[in-house]
């Protein structure tokens, strides 16, 4: 589920309040800090910060400013769940959502208290600030001249992939790949399927039964929020995913394997 918005402030003077240079990485942890207040003052739980998702956001407020738009979708079409899949695969999501701001001051002067205030006096805006079922965020700024543009990605990440992922993968061996658990929900609940190439292929549970164009992968908890998944590749060569879920729900969003 994707949740994403907007907002344009043309500021034509300086601001009126006491002001101090500081870098843009602290301006985007600024904006974090302050949208985690927001949450407080209704009871809300903190944002965790992710750097992969800062990354997200600082990609689209530079393209937005390199390519002249301003907008959701970008120079190449993607939306925020269509980049999250290209340049930040490894993170499995729930939901995902963006809020964008575009300043421009002549006076070149900015803070993060207006970036925060501008979207949380925007109905649209504040919905995905205040959506509780957000659990982390990513923040990132672009400036130069008099713009200044901020793109804030929110997700709730289920897992996250920390092996690297090879080229392609060989049908005959398996492989272990680690994952960080990232959802609230208890990890007992937590499952996974391999989706093979051929959803015709059936795959033998054992003598008595079997699954069509998937098999259930178990899981091996290494620690508290770290798990193993060892995977093979009964159906040949081909695309497949690794997806998860609870409940025998499984996500759109998973991890694609090439097998050549």
């Amino acid at each position: 589920m994707r949740k994403s918005f907007f907002l344009i402030l043309l500021l034509l003077f300086a601001c009126t309040q006491s002001s101090k240079t500081i870098s843009v990485t602290e301006f985007e942890h600024r904006i974090w800090e302050l949208t985690n207040q927001q949450r407080s003052a209704y009871n809300l739980p903190p944002l965790l910060y992710d750097e992969g998702l800062a990354d997200l956001a600082r990609l689209h407020s530079k393209n937005m400013f390199n390519f002249d738009f301003f907008a959701h979708k970008d120079h190449l079409g993607y939306l925020v769940d269509d980049r999250k899949k290209k340049y930040y695969p490894q993170l499995v999501v729930s939901s995902i959502g963006e809020n964008l701001a575009k300043f421009v001051n002549g006076a070149r002067t900015f803070t993060p208290e207006e970036v925060v205030n501008g979207w949380m006096n925007s109905p649209e805006h504040k919905e995905n600030i205040l959506n509780a079922t957000y659990t982390h965020l990513g923040v990132g700024v672009f400036t130069q001249d008099e713009v200044l543009l901020a793109t804030q990605n929110f997700a709730a990440p289920v897992v996250k992939l920390l092996s690297e992922i090879p080229e392609k993968f060989d049908p005959l061996y398996q492989y272990q790949l680690l994952f960080e658990y990232m959802s609230p929900l208890p990890a007992k609940e937590l499952e996974a399927v391999l989706n093979f190439p051929d959803s015709r292929f059936k795959y033998y549970i054992d003598d008595r039964s079997y699954t069509i164009g998937l098999k259930p992968v178990p899981l091996h908890w290494m620690a508290e929020k770290q798990l193993e998944v060892i995977v093979d590749f009964p159906a040949g060569r081909g695309n497949y995913s690794l997806c998860f879920g609870f409940n025998h729900s499984y996500l759109e969003d998973g991890i694609k394997i090439k097998v050549k």
